[in-house]
């Protein structure tokens, strides 16, 4: 029986499932870049993350509704023919250092 030595991080980012997930989250970080270049510096703050859909639809996770709302406008300026701004589930962020 031949011994298989353990693949190195770096062979598994370069090949398989890996491979895709880490060009994808390439793909989504350029894009979330492109558009943050193309909004207002007060709205590109709160711009968690842009993807496009399969059918194209371009898809925006804004921090809040209050900016969510602010960008949905921003369709044309995006050259966006379909646009979905949504929110980004708020999560407890509870004070874990015991003080108030």
């Amino acid at each position: 029986m031949t011994k298989q030595r353990p693949l190195s991080l770096l062979e598994l980012l370069e090949t398989g499932s890996l491979a895709n997930l880490a060009a994808e989250a390439h793909r989504r970080e350029k894009l979330t870049a492109q558009i943050r270049a193309l909004l207002p510096v007060e709205e590109a703050a709160h711009l968690v993350t842009a993807s496009l859909t399969e059918n194209g639809e371009l898809l925006l996770m804004m921090d809040s509704s209050a900016w969510a709302a602010r960008v949905r406008y921003r369709a044309d300026e995006l050259s966006a023919a379909r646009l979905n701004v949504r929110v980004l589930p708020q999560t407890d962020q509870s004070d874990s250092s015991g003080t108030s």
